[in-house]
């Protein structure tokens, strides 16, 4: 009975309040980018997603044909991951596609696709991000190519690396690939595309190549392999 219990000195123990699991957090999500504009030196205009990062790595993504392409054929996952590896991100409008200036043709066909990347680098090294990236997809690769030839005699910054997704014979537009053999170069393609790619093994001890089933072309190859996008993440980590 109740007032025994209270005679001898007892009281009802109190009710324990449950413990409540703080709720797990939810994952950051990863910032948007900064639009920004690049004057070319032949006063293009060019505009690209700028995503910032705290490292001193700077990548610029180049994308296939234009204007068929822009900027936004790059997969926000893809960008993601460089940024989480510490690397200031630059996902360029060539010249002639998406929002910027310039006629499409002289992306990959003369000196001017070169410009286009000229400006990417400045805009990097401004940044602070001056170790340089460049990964080119289709005839992006052109322009890449162009550029680090360019870059050799101008006292610009010489990319550490360069990435060609889906190089071919257009890579050569203006310049041989057999011009850069000292770059930590990878290249990636799909298996109709091997002859040109495979004809490249062995110039280069800084050379990698990495073929795929199916045929893909360019920056399609992230939508059908899910293993690329680690892949050049690795790459440029070496």
């Amino acid at each position: 009975m109740l007032w025994l219990a209270l005679a001898c000195g007892g009281a009802p123990a109190p009710a324990e309040t449950p413990v409540v699991p703080p709720a797990p957090a939810a994952p950051a999500t990863p910032a948007g980018p900064e639009v920004v504009h690049l004057v070319t030196s032949d006063q293009v205009t060019l505009e690209a997603d700028w995503y910032d990062a705290p490292g001193n790595r700077g990548v610029v993504l180049l994308h296939m044909i234009p204007p068929q392409n822009d900027r936004t054929t790059w997969p926000r996952s893809f960008i993601d991951g460089l940024v989480s590896d510490g690397a200031g991100v630059l996902v360029l409008d060539r010249r002639g596609a998406g929002k910027s200036g310039g006629v499409a043709k002289d992306a990959y066909e003369g000196p001017s696709g070169a410009l286009d990347m000229d400006a990417a680098a400045r805009f990097l090294v401004e940044k602070g991000h001056g170790a340089l990236a460049i990964i080119g997809a289709s005839n992006g690769s052109t322009t890449a190519l162009d550029y680090t030839i360019a870059a050799m005699g101008k006292g610009l910054p010489i990319p550490t690396d360069i990435v060609f997704l889906s190089a071919g014979p257009y890579t050569e537009n203006n310049n041989p690939v057999g011009e850069i053999p000292l770059i930590h170069t990878l290249f990636v393609y799909p298996e109709p595309e091997a002859e040109w790619n495979e004809a490249q093994k062995g110039r280069s001890p800084a050379w990698t190549l990495r073929r795929y089933t199916g045929d893909e072309h360019g920056t399609q190859l992230f939508g059908k392999h899910a293993d690329v996008e680690q892949e050049i993440r690795e790459f440029l980590r070496d």
